[in-house]
């Protein structure tokens, strides 16, 4: 299935399957709070049943996806592939089996002993986790070399941001382990979602680490925000500057507004009076909330592809825009908390490496693509759009480190050569001077364009 199960990767078909991955994490995050709220249960059978359908989705899509960027990467990337790459492939492969397996195993075990293991869960966190957390660092380390060379404030924002979100996934792994590992009984049962929820008790160290969850997905969420308004910021002068900052703060507020809570729910009071009715308006309306700032993020890389004619950039910015939504948007501590039967917030869970993997995958290529081929940088040249800002320079940045690497080497081959007459140039001498050079280039160009 693996290997032969792909598509044609587009811009229609990345915004499907966005579309559909947020749908699935939406509905997978919020029929535990609709339960817990209005005391509305559905038969078990039919949760069963959802669950499955969830799993089966996951399952496919996610083979599609990777078949397709491993064909994509195969195809495009320069030869020979970096060792990096192959390595992130066999990692994602194997956390992908690892995942069909483990909830392959739980599906079985509902339907044979209406149970499931909870050291499932908790094996699931240990490698869903730190195969995420392996990408996404490395996708700070990049992003923090690009910056040495080019000190700009949009690749700034980038990597703190990823930078921010590595933390969350150690406090998310930490939160959700300390809760799986502490509890009482080996299996989850079938009891009704609200039974779980009403007899869950808190303990003090994970709680703890709540309000660090929540502190460090705003300050990653702003950040990100700003970035991605800033890339979309050429539409104002399309769209008009009142509107343009009025749908960019949608996802913003939206996003914020649940952090009310902290300072007193305004709809709990509510919630006697019409208790189906209130829960059902807020999980609609607010369930959604880091999804929706998701695909806003989504749009700087996807409306980016639209401007690219380079087939190669073209689609590594659709991946892109692919691993940004379904990353930010599975990032999530509730509700696999409770372990409910059956197990609602793992297929979220699972969808952390493979947003965390293509948004390493489609940033890093593109990178390269630009740095190695004079056409598609003159092309970026001549273009003024604001979702080209960060390509441009990631991408310059990019060759500077490739040039002061094969530099280094042949000045290690050189030194046999070397007389002792001979000036020997520091590495520190030689990256200024491969700086500047570029620098000058970089600027000289763009002015020329203008």
């Amino acid at each position: 299935m693996i290997n032969h199960s792909s598509l044609i990767l587009n811009k229609k078909t990345s915004l499907i399957f966005i579309l559909l991955f947020t749908t699935i994490i939406v509905f997978d995050s919020s029929i535990v709070s609709f339960s817990t709220y209005s005391g509305v249960e559905l038969p078990i059978s039919i949760n069963v049943m959802i669950f499955v359908s969830f799993s089966i989705i996951f399952v496919i899509c996610s083979t599609m996806l990777l078949n397709s960027v491993r064909k994509i990467v195969s195809k495009y990337a320069y030869k020979p592939t970096p060792r990096v790459l192959r390595y992130f492939q066999y990692i994602i492969t194997s956390t992908l089996i690892l995942t069909c397996a483990l909830i392959l195993v739980i599906i079985l075990q509902m339907l044979l002993l209406n149970s499931y293991s909870i050291s499932l869960l908790v094996a699931q966190t240990y490698f869903t986790h730190f195969s995420a957390l392996v990408f996404l660092s490395s996708l700070v380390f990049l992003f923090g070399r690009w910056f040495t060379s080019k000190r700009n404030y949009i690749i700034l924002m980038y990597v703190t941001s990823f930078f921010l979100a590595s933390i969350n996934l150690v406090v998310s792994f930490l939160y959700l382990e300390s809760y799986l590992s502490s509890s009482s009984l080996p299996y989850a049962n079938v009891f009704p979602v609200e039974a779980y929820v009403a007899s869950f008790g808190a303990f003090p160290f994970p709680e703890s680490l709540s309000p660090a969850f929540d502190a460090l997905s705003l300050s990653s969420f702003l950040l990100m925000w700003v970035a991605a308004a800033i890339s979309l910021s050429q539409y104002r002068y399309k769209m008009g500057t009142i509107k343009f900052y009025s749908l960019t703060c949608i996802p913003l507020l939206y996003y914020v507004f649940p952090f009310q809570n902290y300072f007193g729910n305004v709809f709990f009071p509510l919630l006697p009076s019409s208790p189906i009715y209130i829960s059902l308006v807020y999980v609609l309306i607010f369930s959604a909330t880091k999804q929706v700032g998701a695909l806003f993020f989504s749009l700087s890389f996807w409306t980016a592809s639209t401007l690219v004619y380079d087939v190669r950039v073209r689609k590594s910015l659709l991946i892109s825009s692919l691993g940004i939504a379904i990353f930010y948007g599975s990032i999530a501590i509730a509700p696999l908390q409770f372990h409910v039967y059956p197990p609602y917030g793992l297929i979220t869970e699972a969808f952390l490496p493979l947003g965390s993997y293509l948004l390493f995958i489609g940033i890093f290529t593109s990178a390269v693509y630009i740095s190695r081929d004079s056409e598609v940088r003159n092309e970026f040249y001549k273009s003024a759009s604001s979702q080209l800002t960060l390509l441009k320079d990631i991408g310059v940045s990019q060759m500077e480190k490739e040039l002061e690497s094969q530099t280094k080497s042949i000045g290690k081959r050189a030194k046999l050569l070397e007389t002792p007459e001979e000036p020997e140039l520091k590495d520190e001498e030689i990256k200024a001077i491969l700086h500047d050079v570029l620098n000058e280039l970089y600027y000289a160009k763009g002015k020329k364009e203008l």
